[in-house]
């Protein structure tokens, strides 16, 4: 398994600006580098740079709230390198889930599941080279990109942001738990839980305490997004009329699944939020 180097707290020996600038640097480099291994592992070197890129967005999105414009169109521009690896690394998890279910399910179910996984899509490596070069010169450009200042207190501020981000997403799945706006929360804990774990070595008590916490939840809205991924492309599967009755039930059975877990994280959010407040709002930074 292969790891990840960069450590996602700000350095204590630098301001919090320059930190932050120095994170989406290195986090950009470190998804140029995960892709050189392309010829070793294709399907972990694109997962290792995307989760690269998703951190180095973030800190980009908070230099953004602190008032660095210019951190708007390298977000974007890493938006779209990003993208271009999203298929890729959605048809091996396709395949991969499919795998899972074939070894849980019996019956006509499970002949479902194994045309599923058969047909899910293969894993084309998208141009990892020429992506790989314009990392590098995104990291170079963020590296000599204009230092913003930062406060401790308008870091506590931003993350507050954050949270109320998180929370209105929150409430909008609440009254309309479609995939969508599941999908909109959980980017929205994603960024706060990155941005909490950028703060976590200026703010233990605060920051540190509640990344843990976000850990848990996004892992857990991360697996509601892998059932709804093998719900999307269940009714698209075409199968053998003997097994259509059984790919309705499959579908049926997913989305039950989906539906519970989104629930459950739906309802966990309500008991940690006010557990995240008090902890964000700690007066110390």
């Amino acid at each position: 398994m292969a790891q990840y180097r960069m450590k996602l707290r700000l350095p204590l020996n630098r301001c919090i600006g320059t930190g932050l600038t120095s994170l989406a640097a290195g986090l950009t480099r470190e998804a140029a580098e995960a892709l050189a291994g392309m010829a070793d592992d294709p399907v972990e070197a694109v997962h290792r740079a995307r989760v690269a890129l998703k951190r180095a967005r973030s800190a980009l999105r908070l230099l953004e709230k602190a008032g660095a414009a210019w951190a708007i169109m390298p977000r974007y521009r890493l938006t779209e390198l990003g993208g271009r690896m999203s298929a890729a690394r959605e048809a091996a998890v396709a395949a991969a889930l499919a795998g899972k279910l074939t070894r849980r399910l019996t019956g006509r179910q499970r002949e479902v599941a194994r045309l599923l996984a058969a047909r899910a899509g293969r894993f084309v490596p998208p141009d990892g080279e020429q992506i790989r070069q314009a990392l590098l010169e995104e990291s170079a450009a963020l590296g000599s990109a204009p230092m913003p200042a930062v406060s401790p207190a308008h870091l506590r501020q931003l993350l507050r942001r954050s949270l109320d981000r998180a929370d209105r997403r929150h409430q909008a799945a609440m009254r309309h738990p479609a995939l969508e706006s599941l999908h909109e929360w959980r980017k929205a804990v994603i960024i706060l839980r990155d941005h909490t774990a950028f703060a976590a070595s200026r703010w233990p008590l605060g920051a540190g305490a509640a990344y843990p916490v976000l850990v848990r939840l996004a892992r857990q809205l991360g697996g509601n997004g892998d059932l709804a991924l093998l719900g999307r492309r269940l009714p698209q599967l075409r199968v053998p009329r003997a097994l259509a009755v059984a790919r309705r039930r499959l579908v049926a059975r997913l989305e039950e699944q989906r539906r519970m877990a989104a629930l459950s994280a739906l309802i966990r959010w309500l008991k940690l939020e006010g557990r995240l407040t008090r902890l964000l709002a700690e007066p110390k930074v």
